[in-house]
């Protein structure tokens, strides 16, 4: 229904896990972490008859605080796809270090120090070395990695339906996890238990060279939350726990629980779910002049 529903393949890990097939969903689907500033937005819905499915307490308590109804906590698709694939099975032999750079969206361009992301990475984890390159920074010059010999991974667009999966095949394969930022990445990395870290800007280095005011509120946001999250100071078992806590882990729904949510046992509800996300296609098309589906 909603164009984002199945960005990174959100909605398609639900129908695995349902054993349905992946057709538009009578519900709204939260697709990733939510910053400080997205939180803030999440009380403007036109469609309260549509549920809205989100991950962890947090969301919920904050949508029914401002009298916003029909909200369900349904936990991560991500806990989802570890349940379908469990990543104990991908690689026993896991070793290296896979970083992951802030990356740019559509809306916004970020510049990353690969240089100086390199440097730091080699004195704070050991090898071989993964970089993961989000789609709309492939353009960029990936020279620095190439050099040293720095294996590059992408996903694809955020429509790609098979993206979280191929993200979390590349997380497992590796012991080691880095990110520049504070992102659902690192809460994926920390639920699977991997040794994580983050490189951040420092007063006298600068890995991420675009100002990023979001960014930097959220930064605050979870470090007052969980702090020393920042600093590398917890233990692999802490970062565990609130993964579990920010995905949504005691949330998890039965597959016959799901379908009833995502509108999959009602042929009207496919129905109308399907004219929605037709009327949603034009009136993106016309603002955007491009499908968001395919983005």
């Amino acid at each position: 229904m909603f164009v984002d529903n199945n960005w990174y393949g959100q909605r398609t890990i639900l129908s695995k896990y349902c054993n349905v097939k992946d057709s538009c969903a009578f519900a709204a689907i939260q697709h990733g972490m939510l910053t400080t500033a997205q939180e803030e937005l999440l009380g403007k819905r036109r469609f309260s008859i549509i549920p809205y499915l989100c991950w962890n307490k947090r969301v919920y308590k904050k949508l029914k605080n401002q009298g916003i109804k029909n909200v369900k906590i349904v936990g991560s698709p991500f806990i989802y796809l570890d349940q379908i694939i469990n990543s104990k099975i991908i690689n026993n032999k896991k070793k290296g270090t896979i970083v992951f750079p802030s990356k740019s969206t559509y809306e916004k361009n970020r510049e990353v120090n690969y240089s100086l992301l390199i440097k730091e990475t080699e004195n704070l984890a050991p090898g071989p070395y993964t970089v993961s390159i989000y789609y709309a920074d492939l353009h960029k010059d990936l020279t620095e990695f190439k050099k040293k010999n720095w294996k590059i991974v992408t996903f694809g667009k955020r429509s790609d339906k098979n993206f979280l999966e191929k993200n979390y095949i590349e997380i497992s394969k590796n012991e080691n996890v880095i990110c520049t930022s504070i992102n659902t990445v690192f809460f994926y990395a920390s639920y699977l238990k991997k040794n994580i870290k983050f490189l951040l800007n420092k007063k006298d280095k600068n890995l991420i060279l675009t100002d990023d005011k979001n960014q930097d509120l959220t930064q605050i946001f979870y470090e007052k939350e969980y702090p020393g999250i920042l600093s590398n100071k917890l233990t692999q078992d802490q970062l565990y726990q609130i993964a579990v806590r920010e995905l949504g882990g005691e949330h998890i729904k039965t597959p016959d629980e799901m379908v009833k949510l995502l509108g999959w046992d009602s042929n009207v509800k496919k129905i109308i779910s399907y004219f929605i996300s037709y009327y949603m296609d034009i009136k993106h098309y016309y603002i955007w002049k491009k499908s968001l589906r395919n983005d």
